[in-house]
């Protein structure tokens, strides 16, 4: 597998000097440079920027664990998540760039008040570095199973961090969604050919159908099915998780708010949808092919590494061991520069230094960008399952977008009273059909749950309480806002 090992290598280093490259980019320097791309992104850099940040491990690796046992409908994964992006696209996208904040927690306390805005950033920001440590621990996973004789999950791990690390420290925004250009190619080359290359190795689609296993459905049908497999009332609990959590996310945000203009962002979302509905399906054809020819996996997270390692050419191997590891570099890169801003922004000028200085606040969001790379590897070490513990921290996105979409567009309903109300019904009942009363679950899946208390919360608020929240301040300026404030 030396090949795959300096396919793997040139990919990496290809990443690092678009990151040292894109610093000339940066032409008024300081911190709207490195955190907002000077607001000069056009159209394609927010798509494939966004679409990085959806097709990461879960897209993959995680699909292919699921198609293991159900087939085909473990794909609609990542549809899920297109059809979030492409409401935001449609809906959201221009009026978000037409205001003016920065940061989806300075939406918050706008509108909300600052007790909410503290609130929100903490959930958001421990959910953004549950998010980075599950692509930390895809990335180890990926460089272990097929390149064992380089890597031992540790040394993984710690690679895979620091590449995430060096990308995002040295060229902020303008890094990541250049190096998301390489990636989603790399991203779509590698499984394509992986695909295509497996199908050839086993001798053909026919003998891989004709040694499938009679598997959940008791007669196979479940294996090409849209439905079967994973179920309706996943698969719905998955649209409407990741509807949810696309609307209020502050990956997207981060990128629509860095469009040259609301027309950018509008089109930026919307491509991105097109660019990451279709990975999920290809992704799943490994799990299919894993449990026809390796039945009996100790391990279903081996399904797709299995296959590589045994059917395809060690050049497809290594196109397709740095697609998947692009998903992660994708997805933990655009999220770690969007925790640097958080952590700016929301946390350490907002409460601890007014005054900072534009240099200051561009020292502070790389040291920020450091102290989360090391946070979440140590939360890396810890986490076991990737799919499940990202489903658990998406569920809580439900409450927010609930605010968020009548903010843009019914303001009216928006109540003082209802970013707390809806926040406690919803947090309330998170907890409890999650851990405590799992019998809350509708049809087992807490997203239901959580979603339908909260909109009752937000309409309860919308009828009785009077009292009007003041949205018109996402459209005033930061000096007419800390005027009337």
């Amino acid at each position: 597998m030396v090949v795959a090992l300096v396919i793997v290598i040139i990919y990496m280093f290809s990443l690092l000097f678009v990151s040292w490259w894109s610093t000339r980019l940066q032409k008024k320097g300081g911190s709207n440079s490195f955190l907002f791309a000077d607001q000069q992104l056009n159209w394609f850099l927010i798509g494939v920027m966004i679409a990085g940040l959806a097709i990461g491990g879960a897209s993959t690796v995680g699909i292919a664990q699921k198609a293991y046992a159900s087939g085909m409908s473990a794909g609609w994964y990542d549809v899920a998540w297109a059809v979030g992006a492409l409401f935001t696209g449609l809906f959201l996208a221009e009026k978000i760039r037409k205001s003016t904040f920065k940061t989806i927690n300075e939406m918050w306390g706008r509108v909300f008040g600052e007790g909410f805005r503290t609130v929100s950033v903490v959930i958001q920001f421990v959910i953004l570095l549950v998010i980075v440590a599950l692509q930390i621990v895809a990335g180890g996973a990926i460089l272990t199973a097929l390149l064992p004789q380089y890597f031992t999950m540790q040394i993984a791990l710690i690679v895979s961090a620091v590449m995430f690390l060096l990308i995002a420290i040295v060229g902020g925004l303008w890094a990541a969604s250049l190096s998301n250009i390489i990636n989603m190619i790399v991203i779509y080359v590698g499984i394509i050919l992986g695909v295509v290359g497996a199908i050839k190795g086993f001798g053909g689609l026919a003998t891989i159908n004709a040694a499938l296993p009679a598997g959940i459905s008791g007669d196979g049908s479940h294996w090409y099915s849209l439905v079967k497999g994973m179920g309706m009332a996943v698969i719905l609990a998955w649209f409407i998780t990741m509807l949810l959590q696309g609307i209020p996310n502050a990956g997207i945000m981060q990128s629509v708010v860095a469009a040259k203009s609301p027309q950018e962002a509008r089109k930026g979302v919307i491509f991105a949808a097109i660019l990451m509905a279709p990975a999920g399906f290809i992704s799943a054809m490994f799990g299919i092919m894993a449990a026809s020819q390796f039945p009996g996996l100790a391990n279903s997270a081996l399904a797709l590494p299995s296959v590589v390692t045994a059917a395809v050419s060690p050049f497809i191997a290594g196109l397709l061991l740095s697609g998947l590891w692009a998903a992660d570099v994708s997805t933990a890169t655009g999220l770690m520069v969007t925790l640097g801003t958080m952590g700016t922004r929301d946390i350490i000028v907002k409460f601890f230094k007014k005054d900072m200085s534009d240099a200051g606040q561009l020292k502070t969001s790389r040291a920020m960008i450091l102290f989360c790379a090391v946070v979440a590897y140590i939360l890396a070490t810890q986490v076991s399952s990737v799919l499940g513990a990202l489903m658990v921290a998406l569920t809580m996105f439900a409450l927010y977008a609930i605010l968020m979409t009548a903010m843009f567009l019914w303001p009216k309903t928006v109540k003082k009273t209802s970013a707390w109300v809806t926040f406690l019904v919803g947090f309330v009942f998170f907890i409890l059909s999650q851990f405590l009363v799992k019998s809350l679950a509708i049809s087992g899946q807490s997203i239901y749950t959580v979603f339908i208390a909260s909109l009752v919360a937000f309409i309860l608020c919308a009828l009785f309480d009077k009292r009007q929240a003041p949205v018109e301040n996402l459209y005033k300026t930061p000096e007419e806002f800390s005027k009337e404030a």
